[in-house]
């Protein structure tokens, strides 16, 4: 038997599948299976939806954490990766080329970013936006280490 989950809430799915795909503005960004994506994601929407999982040890009325900025606009999508204008890790390259759903490290974990998160790249990446003070990644920053 076969099920197809649609939610944006991965604790839904943690405990229910063996795979999981991660879309965003209609395109899968990453494809593993559920202990791979939950140990090393590498899409920042992935990390992203991480992040505004609720913990069981928050206080009750604890805010969500959300993402920065808005979705982009589906019938004029910009250019390069439609989740650049929101991304911590962003570079000029995603926002003028789509980077392609590729295998990562396994045969079983493909992703679709430029600088993943939990990479030398990425780390540069996120590191370039601090400096230059990118509104979503301190943000995204900021959000990690409120939750930490």
């Amino acid at each position: 038997m076969a099920m197809i989950l649609v939610t944006h809430d991965l604790g839904v799915v943690a405990g229910r599948t063996d795979e999981i795909a991660v879309m965003y503005a209609g395109k899968i960004v990453e494809k593993a299976s559920t202990a791979v994506l939950f140990t090393q994601m590498r899409m920042p929407y992935t990390e992203a939806l991480m992040r505004s999982i609720p913990r069981v040890e928050d206080h009750s009325h604890t805010r969500l954490l959300a993402i920065t900025g808005r979705p982009p606009d589906l019938v004029n999508p910009p250019p390069g990766c439609r989740f650049a204008p929101r991304c911590p890790y962003a570079q000029e390259r995603c926002t003028v080329e789509e980077p392609p759903l590729l295998l990562g490290d396994t045969e079983d974990h493909a992703f679709a970013c430029w600088y993943p998160v939990g990479t030398k790249e990425g780390q540069a990446a996120l590191e370039r936006n601090l400096s230059a003070e990118r509104p979503q990644t301190l943000a995204a920053v900021a959000s990690t280490q409120v939750a930490s």
